[in-house]
């Protein structure tokens, strides 16, 4: 049963106008192959040590940030019946780029699919909490515009970036890759198959560098001899207790959406870092971990697209029918989302 606080009024018609239409999705994802084969054949690293997602997927050779969000995008327009010419804004959230600074993976995008010339095109990059920046972002340019339809795309090539050779890098070796993309509007005659009604941040930036590639920008521009270009290591801050501080961030973000919406979600789709990790994410939300839905076993964890690909299992599956968090993190800022059924009402929310 979903939680509601009784009011007396329901949600105003500038907050019912400024809910975002969920029109569509989409998601490529390359082979899957188990992570202790992946780790056996990298070196001598101890699996044993390895309790996380039982399977990754690693892309194949021609798989790229803009392919793979291409191809996810292609399959969110036609789920959603939307021709490439309404689209007026493409927002990428990855983290992954084919290509360093100048080159832009949401233009990329645009040309791909054919989209207008007078779409604008955004790259942004807030780690594993993009897409949901970026479903937040979306809302709030298509209510200064009056409405209209957008695509949020994300997309990871992440295993390159991992040594699944060494035992010390055992919590990234299920880091994946993969594409996901969401179609959405405002205002629009298109038929919604679920509403996002805005999200809530929070950020911890004294954890900012938690997990590092240290070289490739202007501190360290290339990497010395025996080291790894484009290597990811998981740093830590020193004195600091990782998992108390993601309880402190998830717990704050999650208040505050409580809060503005009035309403206790029981069910939730977040990011897939592990399965250790989404057992204390249910413990601080207090929602069981039965309702959470759960893709990792079968993907790993694909960074920034994996709000999306859990939205896009959601909705071609049961579909959205009672209210749901949607939960993501960076190790310096964390974020709640609400999603609600189509044509549900939250009882004196206030959109802003």
């Amino acid at each position: 049963m979903t939680h509601f606080t009784e009011t007396r009024s329901g949600p105003s018609d500038q907050a019912k106008n400024q809910a975002l239409s969920i029109l569509g999705s989409g998601t490529y994802l390359p082979p899957a192959r188990p992570v202790r084969e992946v780790v056996a054949e990298a070196g001598s690293a101890d699996t044993s040590i390895y309790e996380g997602w039982n399977n990754v997927c690693h892309a194949l050779e021609d798989d790229h940030p803009s392919s793979m969000g291409g191809k996810a995008l292609q399959a969110a327009l036609v789920d959603a019946g939307v021709d490439p010419s309404e689209v007026k804004l493409v927002i990428f959230a990855g983290m992954s780029r084919d290509y360093l600074p100048s080159w832009s993976v949401s233009a990329e995008l645009i040309k791909n699919a054919g989209i207008s010339g007078t779409c604008n095109c955004v790259d942004l990059t807030v780690g594993c909490m993009g897409a949901l920046t970026a479903l937040d972002m979306a809302q709030g340019w298509l209510a200064l515009r009056g409405g209209g339809v957008a695509a949020v795309v994300t997309a990871e090539r992440w295993s390159y970036t991992v040594d699944h050779s060494a035992s010390e890098s055992y919590g990234l070796w299920a880091h994946a890759d993969g594409g996901a993309a969401t179609v959405v509007a405002m205002n629009t005659e298109h038929v919604a198959k679920g509403l996002f009604y805005g999200a809530e941040f929070v950020s911890q930036s004294d954890l900012n560098g938690a997990v590092l590639v240290e070289y490739g920008g202007t501190r360290k521009p290339t990497a010395p001899d025996g080291e790894t270009a484009f290597e990811r290591k998981f740093v830590g801050v020193e004195g600091v207790d990782m998992r108390e501080r993601y309880a402190q961030g998830y717990q704050a973000s999650y208040q505050a959406l409580k809060e503005r919406f009035n309403v206790v979600p029981e069910r939730a789709l977040c990011n897939q870092t592990s399965n250790l990790f989404m057992l204390l994410i249910a413990s601080v939300i207090e929602i069981p971990i039965d309702n959470f839905l759960i893709t990792g076993h079968d993907t790993g964890h694909v960074g920034s697209a994996d709000i999306l690909i859990v939205l896009d299992k959601l909705l071609k599956s049961t579909g959205c029918h009672e209210p749901y968090l949607m939960a993501g993190s960076t190790p310096y800022a964390f974020g709640s989302g609400l999603l609600m059924p189509a044509g549900k009402n939250v009882p004196n929310e206030s959109i802003r």
